[in-house]
């Protein structure tokens, strides 16, 4: 049965490692969540490893120089990895996509900043498609008929980051790249996926940790379908915020039963936001 907490400090006897979302946990959409860096720099301080796990499609460093920029002290963390980060090896390394790709996100990409590709506006041209998780309006509707001609020509779609849903600002969810990874598979088309809830991710963040144990690691996160599934893979215990992208304040065990019953996953603990 899921346990409602109110305070993360209730569980800081229970586990050696936590491992984090960013977006819906530590930021809302580009806005720092105070009081949960401040539970963040208290579990350090209690003895924790922390790590972060971000769907977003910000390569390590870039992650880094945000939350430093933001006044997060970075020393708290063991380690973290991002979508972005996982994307941009994987390109690095394949010559099997073609060099030109067409964006799908507005903004200018950093998976592929320093890599051999080119970026086109003309969709004839493209040899794949991009999309990528950030903390900005994604219109899928927009993007179908980019989609059915993607689906003739048979062009594989890289999805940097797998949430169907993302946190824009405090009070504001929108669709994420996620969102549109899914229109297109489900029509039939190829598709490139990195990011939560690939079980690889928490097993790279704690492989050189000695002394792990999956039953004194919790996962946190604000997504169903990314971190708690991530928690359900990896064997570890999970901790769901309800305000971020279900956007639930105040939840009900009835509300909770009823999101375990649409993933098909259990909740071990769930609390509004993060605290200490």
């Amino acid at each position: 049965m899921s346990q409602k907490i109110k305070y993360i400090s209730r569980l800081k006897d229970d586990f050696d490692t936590v491992i984090c979302g960013v977006n819906g946990v530590i930021t809302e959409g580009l806005q720092i969540n105070v009081a949960a860096i401040d539970a963040l720099i208290k579990m350090y301080q209690s003895g924790k490893r922390i790590m972060l796990a971000s769907n977003l499609s910000l390569r390590v460093n870039d992650l880094f120089g945000l939350l430093k920029s933001s006044g997060v002290p970075m020393n708290i963390f063991y380690a973290m990895i991002t979508a972005g980060e996982i994307a941009h090896f994987y390109l690095q390394n394949s010559d099997s996509l073609g060099r030109c790709y067409y964006n799908l996100t507005s903004s200018a990409s950093k998976v592929m900043h320093g890599l051999d590709y080119q970026e086109t506006s003309l969709l004839e041209e493209a040899q794949f498609l991009l999309v990528e998780t950030k903390p900005e309006f994604i219109d899928v509707e927009s993007q179908q008929a980019v989609l059915d001609f993607a689906l003739r020509q048979k062009l594989p779609l890289i999805c940097v980051g797998n949430n169907t849903s993302v946190m824009l600002n405090r009070h504001v969810v929108g669709a994420g790249a996620g969102a549109v990874a899914e229109q297109y598979a489900l029509r039939g088309g190829k598709v490139f996926s990195f990011g939560k809830p690939d079980v690889r991710i928490a097993s790279y963040l704690t492989e050189n940790i000695s002394d792990f144990k999956k039953n004194r690691c919790l996962i946190i996160g604000d997504c169903m379908s990314t971190d708690i599934r991530l928690g359900h893979n990896f064997k570890s215990q999970t901790l769901l915020l309800t305000n971020g992208v279900h956007q639930i304040a105040n939840a009900s065990s009835a509300q909770i039963d009823e999101l375990q019953a649409n993933y098909g996953l259990h909740v071990d603990y769930y609390t509004e936001t993060l605290q200490w």
